[in-house]
């Protein structure tokens, strides 16, 4: 589940008129046997508290997010993806930068986290920095939704 606009409304407006549309998609995804991975671009700090009372099996976080604000509001048991940044650290990194952002997160988010850039992978990203991301995950414990 995408939402490209949440971030740019702040926690009262959020709660008021977005959450209670996102919810009523997220029970519904629920109700028809799927599993929910939400995504909202952007920087969602204001409004992560409530992002993690959807009951979404996965949360993306963006990169502009510290992992750390993430993993305090949401709490231990959310599983989070991201949140590397797509252009500095995916397009721009190296394998090994990309292998020591990673653990970093890792640290930070704990078992509930999943390998992921921030958002999306931009063009003409090396395939040997997604490849890295791959087997990073490939050989470290990883969340599983």
């Amino acid at each position: 589940m995408g939402d490209a606009a949440a971030s740019l409304v702040g926690p009262r407006i959020y709660k008021e008129f977005v959450w209670p549309w996102e919810k009523k998609l997220v029970d519904g995804i629920h109700a028809a046997g799927g599993r929910v991975r939400l995504h909202i671009c952007g920087n969602t700090r204001r409004i992560l508290a409530g992002m993690g009372t959807l009951g979404c099996e996965m949360v993306d976080i963006d990169f502009p997010v510290p992992m750390e604000e993430a993993r305090a509001q949401m709490g231990p048991r959310q599983t989070l993806a991201g949140n590397l940044n797509p252009v500095k650290d995916v397009r721009g990194g190296t394998p090994e930068t990309i292998a020591q952002a990673l653990e970093s997160l890792r640290q930070i988010a704990g078992p509930q986290w999943i390998v992921a850039a921030g958002c999306e992978i931009v063009r003409d990203t090396p395939h040997r920095n997604i490849q890295a991301m791959i087997q990073f995950a490939e050989t470290h414990a990883c969340s599983q939704v």
